[in-house]
Order: C-alpha cells, then sequence, then structure tokens
C-alpha cells in the first residue's frame, strides 16, 4: 500500500507534467527525509501522446531515508493511435496484451502488419525501462499524458431581441490520467493560462472514470509481471 506521501508525490508529478510547456523529459520529484520535495523538469520536443512509467525509490544522491520518484516517457506514435478506433482506450489494453512474453500480434480490425510492428516496438520500449530500473525502484503507476479538447459554455453578447445566449467554447487542454497498485485513478488537467488541477480518487466508481482507467489497469498489472519486483521498498500504509 502507497504511504500518503507517495500519493501525494505522484500527484504533483502528474501537475508538473502537465503543465510542462513541452514533454517532461523525466521530471524528478525529490523527497529528502520529511521535508517537502522539489519538481524539476527537462524538456524537450512533445509528441502527440506519451506513456508514464512512475518509479518510487531511494534518492542515493540526497542522502540516507531520502526517496525520489522519476517517469519515464514513451512516445506514442501517431499513426498507432489513429489505427485504433477507439483511440487511447482501445490501444492500452492491446499495449499490456504485447507486454505478456507470449504475446499475441495485433488484432486485425486494429490495423496492417505495419501497425502490429510499431504496437511491439512501443511494448520492447516499456520492458527495456521497466527491466532496467535503478536499485530498490519498484513501479508505483502507468499514466498517460495527452492532448485533448475541453468543452464549456460562455455567454454570448446581447442578442436583438434584448437577451443574452450561450454558446459552446471549445479548448485545447493537456490531461494526464494514471492508475496506481492501490487502484486509486488520478486526474489532472491544465488548461491554457491557468495552473493544473488534479482530482485523486480513492475508490473510483467504475460508471464515473475517464475511458482509458481500463487500460491503464490491464497495463499496470502487465508492466508489474514484466519489470523486477522489491518488498524491502514498500513505504508502508497511508
Amino acid at each position: 500500500m502507497l504511504s500518503t506521501d507517495t500519493v501525494h508525490a505522484l500527484t504533483g508529478w502528474l501537475l508538473t507534467a502537465t503543465e510542462a510547456p513541452d514533454i517532461p523529459a523525466l521530471p524528478r520529484t525529490r523527497r529528502p527525509g520529511p521535508h517537502a520535495g522539489n519538481h524539476h523538469a527537462r524538456t524537450s520536443h512533445r509528441p502527440v501522446c506519451n506513456l508514464l512509467l512512475l518509479h518510487d525509490g531511494p534518492a542515493f544522491d540526497m542522502g540516507p531515508d531520502s526517496r525520489c520518484m522519476t517517469g519515464a516517457p514513451v512516445a506514442i506514435d501517431p499513426h498507432l493511435l489513429d489505427s485504433h478506433r477507439g483511440g487511447l482506450p482501445d490501444l492500452l489494453p492491446d499495449l499490456a496484451a504485447a507486454l505478456h512474453p507470449h504475446r499475441p500480434a495485433a488484432p486485425a480490425q486494429h490495423g496492417a502488419a505495419l501497425h502490429g510492428d510499431t504496437l511491439h516496438g512501443v511494448a520492447d520500449a516499456v520492458t527495456d525501462l521497466l527491466t532496467t530500473a535503478g536499485p530498490g525502484m519498484r513501479l508505483v503507476a502507468c499514466a498517460v499524458l495527452y492532448d485533448d479538447i475541453h468543452t464549456g459554455t460562455a455567454t454570448s453578447a446581447a442578442t436583438p431581441g434584448g437577451g443574452t445566449g450561450e454558446q459552446c467554447t471549445l479548448t485545447a487542454v493537456r490531461r494526464a490520467d494514471a492508475v496506481d497498485v492501490d487502484g486509486r485513478v488520478y486526474q489532472a488537467v491544465c488548461l491554457p493560462g491557468t495552473s493544473a488541477t488534479a482530482i485523486v480518487d480513492d475508490e473510483p466508481d467504475p460508471h464515473d472514470t475517464p475511458a482509458t482507467q481500463p487500460g491503464l489497469t490491464a497495463l499496470l498489472a502487465a508492466a508489474g509481471r514484466t519489470g523486477p519486483r522489491d518488498a524491502s521498498t514498500m513505504d508502508g500504509g497511508a
């Protein structure tokens, strides 16, 4: 079970990720002992969509009893995403299946063999990151960072009849959805010109969760079977 500090660090990591002007190339949340951490981000050109593997473990460069959280992004090719009719909610379960050692071929309805090769390429990149995690690091969550459209309403100018009306507004936003090893669901969103906000659902309602949640849950389970596990890194209950 994740501690309260780890949940807070994970939430802060997702907020940093959604607010970064470009893809957060491994922003690292450091927690030296009992003190609050700092967020550091390096940036580079951001692809449309990135899968994020979030690890927690000892921060050996920060002294005894210090911990850090790191996130490794894996870019998802836009053509691979387009080859799935349902977008990310359809792609994530296929990626989870591709992490299985006896993985099946890509379903025919999701594109040609080229897309299957691309899918397995992403799976191989995920496997490489999981199997080369640093000493004592343990996978705590899987997330996906992507651009989306936010719909809202705005009051329009006065109409000829003297009244006012409402019009639908469409705004490009960045979102991050995540699932942790305890089953919590995280949703972070950043609208242009504002600070990112996040919702952490400790007991998610299956009828009121992001469409990516089932796929992220399946991917986290598959990744947990793929990467190394070290029970000594568990940080206790909340």
